[in-house]
């Protein structure tokens, strides 16, 4: 039910943690050669992006410092090698917008942002993953800029799916964005109407989730749904009443 959707708790300062980072990781960001300097700013400088790495995975009682400089590390690194910073829509071929199979829509009853994703678009072995990869990074850097410290929700809407659609590559690299590339960014994953054939192959995927990241995933139909999203935030072909258009 939408009631058991996770919160997150704050237990450090934000200038505590900056503290932590800075001093943990004061060679390698003086060298300037593992993370890009401008993320470090942000870091440094943008608060609620701060908090998004304090918030991340942090369900216990006490702070998980290992935790928490493990996946500060791992996101910083990997946008370093990827150029992240610097990514653009001028990257991606127009049908990479025109065939919205990956945008921003409307709002979940908590003002989340939607990210739909239309997994029965996909073709297995016809995608260039890498380049679908990197279009995802540009719609989660672009949350991360324009709405820092404000969560998603990414919307599977797994309607006429086939197997044929699902590409465990990039489920592993969405999976990886929620738990490391992107900390505190997902507020949870709502799979709508996923048909059954494909369920031996979720309870695959769920296996490669921490375990505390269970809680993460919920399950909708058409009659369940509104438990999430209101009707006017809602495309029709999914029993709303928004437009159908992106």
């Amino acid at each position: 039910m939408a009631s058991s959707i996770p919160q997150f708790q704050t237990l450090i300062t934000v200038e505590e943690f900056r503290k932590l980072v800075n001093e943990h990781f004061e060679k390698q960001i003086s060298e300037g050669q593992l993370y890009d300097a401008r993320d470090i700013e942000r870091f440094n400088t943008v608060d609620l992006y701060t908090l998004m790495f304090i918030q991340h995975g942090q369900f216990g009682t006490s702070f998980n410092q290992e935790r928490a400089l493990h996946v500060f590390n791992a996101a910083m690194s990997w946008r370093k090698r990827h150029n992240v910073y610097d990514i653009s829509t001028d990257e991606f071929p127009a049908e990479y917008i025109d065939r919205q199979v990956v945008y921003f829509k409307n709002n979940d009853k908590y003002h989340h942002r939607l990210l739909h994703i239309i997994i029965s678009k996909f073709n297995k072995g016809r995608e260039n993953k890498d380049t679908v990869k990197r279009f995802l990074t540009y719609n989660f850097e672009q949350q991360v800029r324009e709405y820092p410290g404000e969560k998603i929700v990414i919307l599977f809407d797994m309607s006429g799916t086939g197997i044929g659609n699902l590409d465990y590559d990039l489920v592993k690299f969405l999976i990886s964005s929620m738990q490391l590339l992107y900390p505190g960014l997902v507020a949870y994953i709502l799979l709508f109407n996923m048909p059954f054939l494909l369920s031996a192959a979720w309870k695959l995927i769920r296996t490669w989730l921490a375990s505390e990241a269970d809680q993460f995933v919920k399950y909708a139909n058409n009659k369940s749904v509104g438990d999430f999203i209101p009707p006017d935030q809602l495309p029709v072909k999914m029993g709303g009443t928004a437009d159908d258009d992106n």
